[in-house]
């Protein structure tokens, strides 16, 4: 009995410690070990703020979002959009 208790105790601290492990700088991936640690590739950035379609992601007009993405991924980013508002999303790196 003491063995099953032990068992479940050490299985269900896996589990937490799973669940933990998916929030990287208060940033949720769902599969966190597909990306880098600290690449921005591949991400929603909200913290960028309102991104407007074909302005902030006009690679001509250097737009917010573009311009922030470029520094850290080559193939830049776009405004992506969630429920009613767009955000900054980055495209993934294609490596």
């Amino acid at each position: 009995m003491l063995r099953t208790k032990v068992v479940s105790f050490v299985l269900f601290a896996a589990l937490v410690l799973c669940i933990g492990s998916n929030k990287i700088n208060r940033k949720e991936n769902i599969a966190p070990w597909v990306y880098e640690y600290k690449s921005i590739c591949c991400r929603e950035h909200p913290d960028v703020g309102r991104c407007l379609p074909g302005i902030d992601d006009n690679p001509d007009n250097d737009g917010k979002c573009w311009k922030f993405c470029v520094e850290g991924c080559e193939r830049g980013g776009f405004c992506k959009l969630f429920g009613k508002k767009h955000v900054c999303h980055c495209y993934c790196s294609g490596k």
